[in-house]
């Protein structure tokens, strides 16, 4: 290789003088604006194109790189970092790195084979290469042109559709505003025909429960007379068996230590401390006879008929309460029974106890006269038939309650009151229909004026072009699922085994070409149905231009994260423009006139293929 390259340099310097006077000749390699730059100067040498070095022209594709940039090699593969430059007639030019020069592989970019220019292995196709892609491009033009014409006729129709839009939140705007005015009205007047009703069906339960009242209230009398002569009979037994247990604790001998009347004396202290008031009532009545009592007895009842059987009401608590006292006096006078017959039984006959005697001895009589006066109650009760009362009263008792359960309600009892023809209840019903079908009326128009306002305020796209397709869906069976995409709202999975769904997530923005500007044909789908031990699902949906709009293909590249390749008039051109060769070339060239121009794909789609292939072989 060096020998080569000094055999080289010489024949350079000698032919320097000839080779400054010539025509230039092309150079293997070269994009032909650059031509110029591979010329020999006037002292015969070439400048590196980007100014770091200069060399003898000699030099130039001697498969020997000098040039940092490797600007001296574009037609061998010596400079890693060089490319080469395919003519490509027919088609369109193309770059290619010179590491692919002459390896013996056929770059699909050069498709005029001139990469492999020393092993001849290449034959040139670039005119069925470029007829085909001339083919490809008109087809993508005109789908591109039906496309952007697709994309033109939603912005017409978007435009109608956002005038109709706003005339119909203007109209809604207004309805509201005029339902809510006699929703108003109409409050007023229902409640104030409700309050009516409530007073006549008041005023008629109040007559009822008097009528009531007036009915049963002798038979509540004479129940309230029957339980206070129980209560009478009660007390007297009490009063007596305190005045016995009290004078066994006053008057026992405690030198007997009789175990059973210590506990007697015990459980009666503890009686006293829990009935404060039973000695000193026992005490009152000590010395009563029974004239004395039954006098005092009649006085209390006189009180009590005069206080208590003036209403309903009144006697209805005044019995309660002696149904209450006659049930705990009963109670005491069975404990303190009790509390005697034990003792009776245990105490210690040889003992010459005179109290414990005289109590067991009272207790004696005091059971006698206890059968007696239950008997007479029992014949009283009989006389007046008083299980017989009980049951009335009873009766009584669950009407009234039926009647004042009746005032809890919305006054929807039966009202004989007219109102001009028309009775009240029927009033209150056509009130309640009206008010609650102007509530329904308000909470519609209301939904639809917020939605509306929500719709005409999102950003819909240039030329609010996703209006005439907001929500609408679409979908693609992809074997195990279907995925459906609703537009600018929601993204689902679909089991196509037991049609389970799952949620892609909601619409929540476009994508963005920058911090201001927005990706209109990409859209995102995120806070989906959650995955197991993952993150929410989410969707990103990315479209190329197409007349129509479908789903392609999903794909999950991250767990849980999809992305559904999808077709429609979004990403087509905002104008109808050419997309043909003439327009590749005048990009190309725009391009290499900014500076040495980047690798460009010979076919569209095979410069990644191509790449991949080349690096395997």
């Amino acid at each position: 290789m060096h020998l080569c390259r000094i055999s080289l340099v010489s024949i350079a310097a000698l032919s320097h003088a000839a080779q400054a006077q010539s025509t230039p000749s092309a150079v293997r390699g070269v994009d032909p604006q650059w031509a110029a730059k591979y010329v020999a100067n006037s002292k015969g040498t070439f400048v590196c194109l980007d100014g770091s070095a200069e060399i003898p022209f000699g030099r130039v594709n001697d498969d020997y790189c000098d040039c940092p940039d490797g600007s001296d090699e574009p037609g061998t593969s010596a400079c890693n970092n060089g490319s080469f430059y395919c003519q490509n007639h027919g088609h369109i030019p193309a770059r290619i790195p010179s590491l692919r020069v002459n390896d013996g592989v056929c770059d699909p970019q050069c498709c005029d084979g001139s990469d492999e220019w020393e092993t001849g292995l290449c034959a040139d196709v670039c005119e069925d290469v470029g007829r085909q892609h001339r083919q490809k491009m008109d087809a993508q033009r005109g789908a591109e042109t039906r496309g952007a014409r697709r994309r033109a006729e939603l912005a017409e129709e978007a435009q109608g559709m956002r005038l109709g839009k706003q005339r119909e939140w203007a109209e809604k705007t207004e309805s509201l505003k005029r339902v809510e005015a006699e929703l108003a009205v109409a409050e007023t007047e229902k409640l104030a025909l409700e309050e009516s009703q409530r007073a006549v069906a008041e005023s008629q339960r109040e007559s009822q429960r008097q009528a009531l009242y007036d009915e049963h209230l002798p038979e509540l009398i004479a129940l309230r007379r029957h339980v206070s002569a129980e209560l009478h009979r009660w007390r007297a037994h009490r009063d007596a068996l305190v005045l016995l247990l009290r004078s066994v604790r006053a008057s026992h001998n405690p030198e007997f230590n009789d175990q059973a009347v210590a506990q007697a004396i015990s459980a009666y202290a503890e009686f006293v401390d829990t009935h404060s008031d039973a000695e000193s009532a026992a005490l009152a009545h000590a010395n009563e006879d029974a004239a004395d009592r039954h006098e005092r007895e009649r006085l209390i009842d006189e009180g009590g008929s005069k206080q208590d059987d003036v209403d309903y009401e009144a006697c209805r608590k005044a019995l309660d309460s002696l149904e209450s006292e006659r049930r705990a006096v009963e109670d005491d006078v069975s404990t303190l029974v009790a509390l005697l017959d034990e003792l009776r039984a245990g105490y210690n006959k040889n003992y010459h106890d005179l109290a414990v005697k005289a109590a067991v001895g009272g207790l004696g009589e005091l059971e006698l006269v206890r059968e007696k006066d239950l008997a007479e109650l029992a014949t009283l009760a009989e006389d007046v038939g008083i299980d017989g009362v009980r049951m009335r009263v009873a009766e009584a008792q669950s009407k009234i309650a039926a009647v004042l359960s009746d005032s809890d309600s919305d006054g929807d009892g039966e009202s004989a009151q007219e109102v001009d023809g028309e009775s009240l209840d029927q009033q209150v019903a056509d009130a309640r229909t009206l008010f609650w079908d102007l509530q329904s009326e308000k909470n519609t128009l209301s939904s639809a004026v917020s939605n509306l306002r929500e719709l005409l305020d999102r950003d819909l796209g240039p030329g609010d072009i996703y209006l005439p397709l907001s929500d609408k869906c679409f979908s693609l069976d992809a074997g195990e699922y279907t995925y459906e995409v609703c537009l600018l709202d929601r993204a689902t999975q679909i089991s196509n085994k037991d049609k389970s769904r799952q949620s892609l997530g909601s619409f929540s923005g476009f994508g963005e070409l920058s911090a201001t500007a927005k990706d209109y044909a990409v859209h995102k789908y995120l806070q989906g149905t959650k995955c197991w031990n993952g993150p929410h699902r989410s969707l990103t949906a990315s479209f190329t231009c197409a007349e129509e709009i479908a789903v392609l293909a999903v794909t999950e590249p991250e767990k849980c994260e999809y992305h559904a390749r999808m077709t429609g008039p979004f990403a087509c051109p905002v104008d109808d423009q050419d997309t043909g060769l003439e327009q590749d070339q005048e990009q190309m060239q725009e391009q290499k006139a900014k500076g040495i121009p980047a690798m460009t794909d010979a076919a569209e789609g095979q410069t990644t293929d191509a790449a991949a292939r080349h690096d395997e072989l």
